[in-house]
């Protein structure tokens, strides 16, 4: 595909770059060279300000060829069908609105640089986001307006292929608590005996005497559980693991805890393993560099991947520390209160450091759903939550995106078994193309 521009930045490039090469896997060639492009015989259009009788003519708005950051949010219809198109054009031009504009600001995280206030775990909210605003979280609009644009071009260029993706799932479980009662040391054992003592939980004390004679008796100790189901639902697994220092939100054993780290090491040599950056990480960025040392110390392996606790990601502090540090793959990109597509897209792409203005190495797997958000914050019946979640999948697997769940390893002890029948229908749909 040959686009004409009057001028060619970064951010222009990126924008291209994830309708043509990463949604529509089609190649694309930017020009301002009007008469290379008046003259080429292979498909083409024209993005740019001034039309100048041009077959397919975008008019482009201000956003990719600034590079400041405005605080404006952009606004469209509220009554809309298929999806809201912001950035709409005055002109009656190919589309109606500036698709590449619509694109980078939701891709980037635009919104999410501007002042705003945040929850309680200094997030961005998902009720502040344009998306929930325009009841669009639940549909990739993004892969749906890429979509469209794709089927209209094929108009009038006919010989344009589209390549057809594969839809891909895969099942992520965080380790925020590797274990209720074992491997957590005496004087945090004690603290909670005395607790269980005084308000007579004598199950609890049972459970934490009978752990740490054997850590398989740990009620967290999922591990083996959450095996034999995804084997069998022949499922892609890959844990994140929380390794920071103790602290209120940062509750896993010692990493130097022999009991924890064999059991790392064991998950290590069978499953991709991924950092979980403590709580802490947020206002301290040089602990993820550190928890990542210890992470692959223990397993042995290089450690590329990562989700932060708690969905704590500062922009852009925090993905230029991942970058420094040898992460190449992110998976945090998804709202604590709410499911669905954060960026409107359902599938990965390269984060573009709005700041820099440029584009980066880290590539950024938006996830979809977690049992916690669900449960936790929605407080769906297990019916809701296994609807909602079968719409996101059918919308993901409709643009052959990327699916990824989250759950935790302390969802699947007894008292979560309705939870859990939630997971494995989620395994199941997964397998139904």
């Amino acid at each position: 595909m040959l686009i004409y521009t009057h001028h060619i930045t970064e951010r222009l490039n990126y924008a291209m770059d994830v309708v043509f090469n990463k949604t529509l896997q089609l190649s694309f060639h930017l020009t301002t060279d009007l008469e290379e492009f008046k003259n080429s015989t292979q498909p083409k259009f024209a993005y740019t300000k001034i039309y100048s009788g041009f077959e397919c003519f975008i008019h482009s708005k201000e956003l990719l060829f600034e590079n400041e950051i405005n605080t404006v949010l952009p606004a469209a219809d509220r009554s809309y069908q298929d999806f809201p198109k912001f950035f709409k054009s005055a002109n009656a031009d190919f589309l109606g609105y500036d698709l590449f504009a619509m694109v980078f600001y939701f891709v980037s995280r635009y919104e999410e640089y501007l002042p705003t206030d945040k929850d309680e775990h200094l997030r961005f909210k998902a009720e502040n986001s344009l998306a929930y605003q325009y009841g669009c979280l639940h549909i990739p609009f993004l892969n749906i307006a890429i979509h469209q644009f794709g089927e209209k071009l094929k108009v009038i260029f006919p010989e344009l292929n589209f390549k057809k993706r594969t839809f891909n799932f895969l099942s992520t479980i965080d380790i925020d608590n590797a274990f209720a009662y074992a491997h957590k040391g005496l004087v945090r054992n004690c603290g909670g005996l005395i607790k269980d003592v005084f308000s007579l939980k004598l199950l609890n004390i049972s459970k934490r005497i009978f752990s740490n004679l054997n850590d398989d008796n740990d009620p967290y100790n999922t591990f083996n559980y959450i095996h034999s189901l995804s084997n069998e639902a022949q499922a892609a697994l890959q844990y994140f693991v929380l390794i920071g220092d103790y602290s209120v939100y940062d509750k896993n054993p010692n990493f130097k805890n022999s009991g924890f780290r064999k059991l790392l090491k064991k998950l290590g040599e069978k499953h991709s393993m991924g950092l979980h950056p403590s709580y802490e990480s947020f206002s301290c960025l040089e602990k993820i560099g550190i928890e990542k040392n210890r992470l692959e110390d223990i397993i042995e392996k290089k450690v590329t991947s990562a989700r932060c606790h708690f969905l704590r990601v500062k922009l852009p502090e925090t993905y230029r520390t991942f970058i420094e540090n040898g992460i190449t793959d992110d998976y945090s990109m998804i709202y604590a209160s709410q499911s669905g597509f954060r960026t409107g897209l359902c599938l990965p792409y390269h984060w573009f450091d709005l700041q820099r203005n440029k584009q980066t190495t880290l590539m950024i797997h938006p996830s979809a759903i977690m049992e916690g958000t669900l449960r936790d914050y929605n407080k769906y019946t297990l019916e809701s939550a296994i609807e909602i979640i079968n719409h996101l999948m059918d919308q993901t697997k409709q643009f052959g995106g990327e699916f990824v769940s989250i759950w935790h390893n302390d969802s699947f002890v007894t008292e979560q078994k309705e939870w859990i029948k939630v997971y494995k229908t989620t395994l199941q749909n997964a397998k139904n193309l």
